[in-house]
């Protein structure tokens, strides 16, 4: 198997949700792309760093992520943030920052090839 394969599936997955919100009734929830995303695009990240490098550097990505969600999560939660928005946010925020991921990732494994 190709280790592009991830990446584009990862792109395909992305634009059926994105059509699936727009053009049904599953827009109608509130639950919007960049939630959907996430878990499936930090496992395509995973996949796609396996097959292309050999290894995945996901979990040092993952602890990063946390570590910088403690951060914000002091700052915005005591400038009067609730609670259950910043996560709603942290959650949309680690699917920009997975999809961003893999974008680097496959344009560093197609400059390597």
């Amino acid at each position: 198997m190709q280790w592009w394969i991830w990446p584009l599936g990862a792109v395909s997955f992305i634009l059926f949700i994105f059509v699936l919100n727009k053009w049904t009734r599953f827009g109608e929830f509130k639950i919007k792309t960049l939630d959907i995303i996430v878990i499936p695009v930090w496992v395509i990240l995973h996949f796609t760093m396996g097959y292309r490098f050999g290894v995945s550097l996901l979990l040092w990505f993952l602890l990063v992520w946390f570590v910088v969600g403690t951060i914000l999560s002091w700052f915005l939660l005591q400038s009067k943030w609730h609670w259950r928005l910043f996560w709603h946010k942290y959650w949309q925020w680690s699917g920009l920052i997975g999809s961003l991921l893999l974008l680097i990732v496959t344009i560093i494994g197609f400059w390597h090839h």
